[in-house]
């Protein structure tokens, strides 16, 4: 093991902000990485570069994207900045 045995692997989608930088820790950690990222490697600012391990889908669905990460991994972290829902 790469002594980090809390983490196994980093499942991201690539995207700007923390998916990213979940990544460039992974790599600068040396954790394994992966995850899915739509048709053409696309992000919000371009095409994701290849030094990231991520699997191209054959949809250009962000939702789809998330959902097969979601289902890729034992855990799933959401930072968003809506304001929480009153149940």
């Amino acid at each position: 093991m790469n002594g980090h045995s809390f983490v196994e692997k980093i499942i991201s989608g690539g995207q700007t902000g923390a998916d990213r930088a979940a990544l460039d820790a992974a790599i600068g950690l040396d954790i394994p990485h992966g995850g899915w990222i739509p048709k053409g490697r696309k992000t919000e600012d371009g095409t994701l570069p290849d030094r990231y391990d991520l699997q191209e889908m054959r949809t250009a669905s962000y939702p789809k994207r998330t959902e097969r990460n979601i289902v890729d991994s034992d855990g799933t972290l959401i930072l968003s900045l809506a304001s929480r829902r009153k149940d």
